[in-house]
C-alpha cells in the first residue's frame, strides 16, 4: 500500500510539473498581435529626399507629412500627398496593407509590392518600389524607388524620407522667389517700354537679383527721356507668394542705381526675400566683332549641371554655346570631351567646334555637334528628358542697324564616318550663317529663334551664308577668309526692333542629328558689318 501511494505521488509530481512546459509551449504557437494603434499608427512628419539618375534634386529636403494607418492585426498602410517632382504633379503615393513584422523593442519593418502610378497630367508612368521600410522608437524611414516613363523613356526617382511619430511639419511653401520676369510690348498702353532691349531679362536666384537692358541711345532723346520712370514690369511668384510693388504696379528706374526693390512673401507668411531690379543703359551695337583671344570660366545654370564648368569666349552675355546640354549628359555617365573648346587660330586662340559620338546617352542624340552663336543656351531638364534639345538654344542678340556683311576667317575638317544619311556616300559639311529677324512676333511677345526654326527662312529679315546653306566644304587645313554680303528676304524698316543670329556649327545638318562623329570647325575672327540707317 505504502509502494501504491509513493508510486502515485511521483506520478502527480511528474504532472504538476510537466503542466507549466505544456502552457509556456501553447503561448509560443500563439500569433504575436503587433499594437499598431498604440505604437506605430499617427501622423509622422520629416523631411523627403528625391535623386534624379542618382543625383539630388531637392536641395536640403522637403517638410512632408506621412500617415500612417492600421490596415489589419500586422499590417499597415501609408500615405504620401501632393508628392511631385520637376514640376510633375504626380499625386498621392499609398503604399497599401503593408505586412508588418516586429524587429525588436519598439523596432518594425514593413514591406508591399510593387504597384503602377500615372501622373496626374497622364504624362508620365511608373512603378513604385518600397526597397526599405521601418519605425524604430516612433523614427520612420522610408526607400522608395520610382521606375518612371516620362515620353517613352525611362527616368530612375529615389525618394527617402524620415519623420517623427506625433510631429507634423508646416508644408506651406517658404518659397518667396520670382521665376519669370518681363515687360509687355503694348507699346500703345506702355510707350516706354520700346527702350527695352528684347529678350535682356536676367534673373539670378541666388543673388536675388533681376536684371534687364534698355537702349541707352533712346534714353538720351527727348521721347524717352523718361521712360525708366514709366515701366510696368509683369512678374510670376512662387505658388500662393506675394510681393510688394505687385505684378503690373508701375516701377521707376530713375532712382539709385537704376534699380527697384520688389519684396516677395511666401506662402508661410513668415519667409521674406528682397530681389533687386536693375535697369542696365546698353549700347545696342551696329557692328558686331570678336577675335576669340579671351576667355573665362563658366559653369551650369541648373541643379544638374551647376557642377560642371568650361572655358567659354567672352563676352559670355554675347555667345553661347550647347555645352551646357553636353553638362546635363553627364548624369547619363557621358565622360568625354566637350562639344565646343579653346582651339589654336590662325592668329592667338580660336573656338574649335567638334561633332561627338553620344549615341550611348539616351534621350541624347545619336551626334552632338558643337556650335557657337550669339544668344544664350536655356536649359530645360523636363525638354531633355522628352528628347526636345533644340529648344534649349536661344539664337540671337539685339542689333541696332542694317547689316551689310559677314566677314569670317575658319577652318574645316569633316569627319570620316556620316550618320543618319540615306545614300551612304554624304560627307559632313560646317554651318556658318548669320540672320537678321524681327524681336518680337505677330502678337507683340519676345521672340527667338532655335535650333528647330533657325533655317525657316520665313522668319529672316536678311541672311548671309558662308557657301551657301548646304554648308561650308573641307578647307584642307588651311585657314580661309571670306565676306559675304547680306541678302534682304524681308523688308527691313529701321524703327522695328531686331536681333542678329550668328550661327556656327561642326556639322550642317546637325539638328537633325545627321553628320560625322570627328568633324571639326575652326572660327577665328568674326564680324558683322552694319550700315545705321
Amino acid at each position: 500500500m505504502k509502494e501504491m501511494k509513493k508510486n502515485l505521488f511521483f506520478y502527480l509530481f511528474a504532472v504538476l510539473c510537466t503542466m507549466p512546459l505544456f502552457t509556456s509551449c501553447s503561448d509560443d504557437d500563439a500569433p504575436v498581435v503587433i499594437p499598431v494603434d498604440e505604437e506605430i499608427a499617427g501622423n509622422y512628419g520629416g523631411k523627403l529626399d528625391i535623386k534624379l539618375m542618382g543625383q539630388p534634386i531637392s536641395g536640403d529636403g522637403i517638410a512632408q507629412n506621412v500617415s500612417v494607418t492600421k490596415a489589419g492585426d500586422n499590417a499597415i498602410s501609408l500615405s504620401i500627398t501632393d508628392f511631385s517632382f520637376l514640376k510633375i504633379q504626380v499625386g498621392d503615393i499609398n503604399l497599401n496593407n503593408c505586412a508588418l513584422t516586429s524587429t525588436g523593442e519598439n523596432a518594425y519593418s514593413f514591406t508591399a509590392e510593387p504597384f503602377e502610378l500615372a501622373s496626374k497630367d497622364g504624362q508620365m508612368t511608373c512603378t513604385v518600389t518600397l526597397n526599405s521600410g521601418s519605425i524604430v522608437n516612433e523614427i520612420l524611414t522610408l526607400n522608395l524607388g520610382i521606375d518612371a516613363q516620362l515620353a517613352g523613356m525611362e527616368q530612375s526617382v529615389e525618394v527617402t524620407f524620415t519623420g517623427e511619430r506625433g510631429v507634423t511639419v508646416e508644408t506651406a511653401s517658404s518659397e518667396a522667389d520670382i521665376t519669370a520676369f518681363s515687360f509687355d510690348t503694348d507699346y500703345d498702353a506702355h510707350p516706354m517700354h520700346q527702350v527695352i532691349i528684347a529678350n535682356s531679362v536676367a534673373i539670378d536666384a541666388e543673388t536675388h537679383t533681376i536684371t534687364f537692358n534698355v537702349d541707352r541711345d533712346s534714353l538720351a532723346t527727348e521721347k524717352y527721356a523718361d521712360a525708366l520712370a514709366n515701366l510696368y514690369p509683369i512678374f510670376t511668384l512662387s505658388e500662393k507668394a506675394i510681393s510688394t510693388p505687385a505684378s503690373g504696379e508701375v516701377m521707376d528706374f530713375l532712382g539709385e542705381n537704376n534699380s527697384v526693390v520688389i519684396t516677395v512673401t511666401a506662402e508661410d507668411g513668415t519667409t521674406k526675400t528682397e530681389w533687386t531690379v536693375k535697369a542696365n543703359l546698353t549700347y545696342v551695337p551696329t557692328t558686331l566683332a570678336n577675335d576669340f583671344n579671351t576667355w573665362e570660366t563658366i559653369s551650369g545654370t541648373n541643379i544638374l549641371t551647376q557642377s560642371s564648368s568650361w572655358e567659354a569666349p567672352s563676352p559670355v552675355d554675347m555667345w553661347a554655346s550647347a555645352n551646357e546640354g553636353m553638362a546635363g549628359m553627364k548624369i547619363l555617365g557621358y565622360a568625354g570631351d566637350w562639344a565646343m573648346v579653346k582651339g589654336e587660330g590662325q592668329d592667338g586662340s580660336a573656338v574649335l567646334l567638334q561633332t561627338l559620338d553620344t549615341e550611348d546617352y539616351s534621350p541624347a542624340p545619336v551626334i552632338t555637334p558643337g556650335s557657337l552663336y550669339t544668344g544664350s543656351f536655356d536649359f530645360d531638364m523636363m525638354a531633355g528628358l522628352q528628347g526636345n534639345y533644340l529648344i534649349m538654344t536661344h539664337f540671337g542678340v539685339p542689333f541696332k542697324g542694317k547689316p551689310a556683311t559677314l566677314n569670317v576667317t575658319y577652318k574645316y575638317e569633316k569627319g570620316a564616318e556620316y550618320v543618319g544619311g540615306e545614300t551612304g556616300t554624304e560627307e559632313d559639311k560646317g554651318l556658318i550663317v548669320a540672320v537678321l529677324y524681327e524681336a518680337v512676333d505677330a502678337a507683340g511677345a519676345d521672340f527667338h529663334l532655335d535650333g528647330s526654326t533657325l533655317a525657316d527662312t520665313q522668319y529672316h529679315v536678311m541672311s548671309a551664308w558662308v557657301e551657301g546653306a548646304e554648308g561650308v566644304s573641307d578647307t584642307n587645313g588651311e585657314w580661309k577668309t571670306v565676306s559675304i554680303p547680306f541678302e534682304e528676304l524681308g523688308t527691313y524698316d529701321s524703327a522695328k526692333s531686331y536681333k542678329l543670329a550668328i550661327v556656327c556649327q561642326s556639322s550642317v545638318n546637325g539638328a537633325t542629328a545627321q553628320g560625322a562623329v570627328g568633324s571639326k570647325l575652326w572660327i577665328d575672327n568674326i564680324e558683322v558689318e552694319a550700315v545705321a540707317e
